[in-house]
């Protein structure tokens, strides 16, 4: 059963990234920081991310592109995360071993909210676009 409020917020996202978005057809946007969306602490959540980053390089079917921070709409919660090209079931494997509730797939432009330790269903979120934010480094 998914929790309500928290879905929501998942589902009330941006992008901000200092590129645009790849024009791959099939991707994931995925995280190692706050595993369960529980706060872990800056270092904690930037050694996830070094070993998720250092998976995926070691991974012959995987690309990744980032970082790019997912956001809440007022930047008041923020995770690093990468773009993930691999197919979904990988991306999903490696989200769930970091202990990920969902994962975000973008699919021929479009952006879906999918569940991972979560139940449930995917949820279509719209253009990707419209969550998408070019900025540099603060």
């Amino acid at each position: 059963m998914i929790d309500m409020r928290l879905w929501e917020n998942y589902r009330k996202v941006c992008f901000i990234a200092p590129f645009a978005p790849p024009d791959w057809s099939d991707y994931a946007i995925v995280t190692a920081w706050n595993p369960g969306s529980q706060a872990v602490g800056g270092r904690r959540n930037a050694r996830r991310q070094r070993a998720l980053w250092r998976l995926i390089q070691r991974a012959d079917a995987m690309q990744a592109m980032g970082p790019v921070w997912g956001s809440a709409l007022d930047e008041g919660w923020q995770e690093e995360s990468l773009l993930l090209l691999a197919p979904r079931a990988d991306a999903v494997r490696l989200a769930a071993a970091f202990g990920q509730n969902a994962i975000y797939r973008v699919e021929e432009g479009e952006l879906w909210l999918e569940p991972v330790l979560l139940k449930g269903e995917p949820c279509h979120l719209g253009s990707l676009a419209a969550h998408w934010i070019v900025r540099g480094p603060a």
